[in-house]
């Protein structure tokens, strides 16, 4: 599943750049460097085998999106129980974009995360990375997130080890991006914008077109050049998170396949599901 094996290859390279490249933000050129937690060199995201029958496939759809109504304050999250489970609630305000409210709040198990699941919507526990912390305790989660009808549409990891070092990946074009003030305002030891981006650019090592969501930190850089492991953000205390959906020429043969999706029910529901994670700690 293209989802949970480019995780691992993201938490791997996350931690396999620690100590051989200054900590850098994802941003690329310009941008403030910033290390959150000691840096490792391995990492184990099991999450490739710890998935339900999901493929890496997404259904089509064609109706188009319809916003939520803005809300006139952000609402108190409700308390963790421990197990993760989602509950209805209305959408946290980000933005100008905010989650239908259909949709219903998930909680991490360990209650330090919470996002708006698209009505139907699943969460199935990954193992977290094993990489060790250096004495910097960090709460590990991961889920991989499935629609109605069990296909995985994206992987969240909360409390991953990593000190967020950087190599260039040039030649992203941009499809839909929007700055987060709320959980920019949650980013732990530097002062720079969060923004969700969804862009489309070409494997180096395949050569094959990679369509992916994900956090970026910093401004969007206007030339299309950013830094890998995509998506790290040092969200409050306790590591790294890294939130994606990643899709190939399967779901998209074309860029113009990718941007008529941009006017459907089900990418407002994924948008909308990036757009509202809030850090509970």
């Amino acid at each position: 599943m293209k989802n949970t094996s480019l995780l691992t290859l993201a938490l791997a390279a996350a931690l396999g750049l620690a100590g051989c490249a200054a900590p850098a933000t994802e941003a690329g050129p310009g941008t403030t460097a910033t290390a959150t937690t000691p840096s490792a060199t391995a990492t184990t995201s099991s999450a490739t085998s710890s998935t339900s029958s999901a493929t890496s496939t997404t259904p089509s759809a064609a109706s188009s999106a319809s916003p939520g109504p803005s809300a006139s304050s952000s609402p108190t999250l409700p308390a963790d129980d421990g197990t993760g489970a989602a509950s209805a609630t209305a959408a946290p305000e980000v933005g100008p974009s905010l989650a239908d409210p259909s949709s219903s709040l998930f909680t991490t198990s360990d209650g330090l995360y919470s996002f708006m699941l698209p009505a139907g919507w699943t969460t199935t526990p990954l193992e977290p990375s094993t990489a060790p912390d250096y004495g910097v305790p960090l709460s590990r989660t991961a889920y991989s997130i499935l629609d109605g009808e069990g296909r995985e549409m994206a992987v969240f990891a909360g409390g991953v080890p990593g000190d967020g070092a950087a190599l260039p990946s040039p030649g992203h074009v941009p499809l839909d991006a929007e700055e987060l003030p709320a959980l920019s305002a949650q980013v732990d030891k530097v002062e720079l914008p969060v923004s969700y981006v969804f862009d489309h650019y070409q494997d180096p090592v395949t050569g094959e077109r990679v369509y992916l969501a994900r956090y970026h930190l910093g401004p969007v850089p206007e030339d299309g050049l950013y830094g890998v492991p995509l998506g790290l953000l040092p969200l409050g205390e306790n590591g790294l998170v890294v939130f994606t959906a990643t899709f190939g020429t399967d779901r998209f043969p074309t860029p113009a396949d990718a941007e008529a999706w941009l006017g459907t029910e089900e990418y407002a529901g994924l948008r909308g599901m990036f757009t509202s994670l809030t850090y509970n700690g």
